[in-house]
């Protein structure tokens, strides 16, 4: 009884907002619909990377101290440094039975991760906050590798 009302339900919600004018259509007639910018997302991120600190320095701060320090693909390391460790265990007599169930273990970690993730993207509070940690990360990244570029440009225009 309860699934049939909401089937019906459903149904009468879907004919009616089929109906409904798009909000929007008269901004992407005058081409002025600029949704594709994802401001809600991208303005708090670059704002947060720009902004917010952390002993003393911000995200891009660190992101790019990290890449001078410890090259281009220092951020790489964090995930390579691990998964060599394990190959290299992998080779020893003993260490692959073992690396075989570690890595059975961390195949289901991972999965179970993802799968969380993708449940939270989907809800509307949560996804929001997710895809606006992704704005955030890809930013700080951007806005490290651009300072760093532009100090070598001047370094390499200015041979100071």
């Amino acid at each position: 009884m309860v699934a049939a009302a909401h089937e019906i339900g459903m149904t009468v919600g879907e004919a009616i907002v089929s109906h409904l004018p798009n909000p929007h259509a008269a901004a992407a007639k005058k081409g002025l619909d600029i949704r594709w910018l994802g401001l809600k997302y991208n303005v708090p991120a670059i704002l947060i990377a720009l902004f917010v600190t952390w002993r003393g320095d911000t995200l891009a701060d660190t992101v790019a101290q990290s890449i001078a320090d410890n090259g281009p693909f220092a951020l790489l390391g964090w995930i390579l440094i691990p998964a060599a460790a394990l190959g290299i265990f992998m080779l020893t007599p003993v260490g692959g039975a073992l690396a075989e169930s570690l890595i059975g273990v961390i195949r289901h970690v991972v999965y179970a991760i993802g799968r969380l993730i993708r449940r939270g993207w989907r809800i509307k509070y949560v996804g929001y906050w997710l895809r606006l940690l992704v704005a955030i990360a890809a930013w700080s990244v951007l806005i490290a590798l651009v300072r760093l570029a532009g100090r070598a440009v001047i370094h390499f225009l200015t041979g100071a």
